[in-house]
């Protein structure tokens, strides 16, 4: 599998349930609480702000 576009990587993120897309506001959004936590880290752990 290979991604051209970063639209490609969210559209896998949400089939995968990692992420949920709201059709109404056309928005991606963490789904729950435990998902949220775990991109928290993986953002620290990686120095992004």
């Amino acid at each position: 599998m290979s991604f051209e576009s970063k639209d490609d990587v969210l559209t896998l993120l949400i089939h995968l349930g990692y992420l949920g897309y709201d059709e109404e506001t056309c928005e991606v959004f963490v789904p729950n609480l435990e998902v949220s936590s775990e991109f928290e880290a993986a953002v620290r752990l990686n120095g992004w702000n």
